[in-house]
């Protein structure tokens, strides 16, 4: 296609703006990706806009549709940042990731800090020992700190720079060095 054509093409027009098109480019959404209850509302704000430029309309007309839209997948269980927070959690957690860093990330996504902090109260390790010391030496591992460093390298500098990264990850100073040093 030149690129004379692909200026003028014009977009095809959406559908008329109705609480069913919104619940379902909501869900077309949600079967790709996870989203919390905020990045939905602001999807569908987006998708209203455009629907707008082609049929008219004032904000005012459409806030009780994207409200309706909101309860509907609610009260259908498609949307629940209490779930989508512990799922978050488990698998930050798996991989090392810090409490501290796990709950910006998920702020950053949109979860209340209640459905956080729920999340990370509810969350045990595999181990049944203290989740932050199994995400760091999973951090430690993913990324061969410490005694998880092949050659071994125990120098002063070493150690430094290994606490330094533990530090950039959002690990407390007795974690990490706990972790470098191998003791379990």
């Amino acid at each position: 296609m030149s690129e004379q054509t692909e200026r003028t093409r014009k977009r095809r027009p959406t559908p008329p703006l109705t609480v069913n098109w919104l619940v379902t480019e909501a869900m077309r959404h949600l079967q790709r990706w996870p989203a919390s209850e905020q990045r939905v509302r602001r999807l569908l704000w987006d998708r209203v806009k455009r629907a707008q430029s082609f049929h008219g309309g004032t904000k005012a007309d459409a806030a009780p549709l994207i409200g309706e839209a909101m309860a509907s997948l609610v009260a259908q269980r498609v949307l629940d940042d209490g779930r989508l927070a512990e799922l978050w959690v488990d698998s930050l957690m798996r991989r090392g990731t810090s409490r501290r860093m796990i709950v910006q990330k998920l702020r950053l996504k949109g979860i209340a800090s209640d459905h956080i902090t729920a999340a990370i109260e509810g969350y045990q390790s595999d181990d049944g020992g203290d989740p932050e010391y199994a995400s760091a030496m999973a951090y430690a591992k993913r990324r061969r700190l410490g005694v998880y460093r092949t050659p071994m390298d125990e120098s002063y500098e070493r150690r430094q720079k290994d606490l330094a990264s533990m530090a950039r990850a959002g690990f407390a100073y007795s974690v990490a060095a706990d972790v470098l040093k191998g003791d379990s």
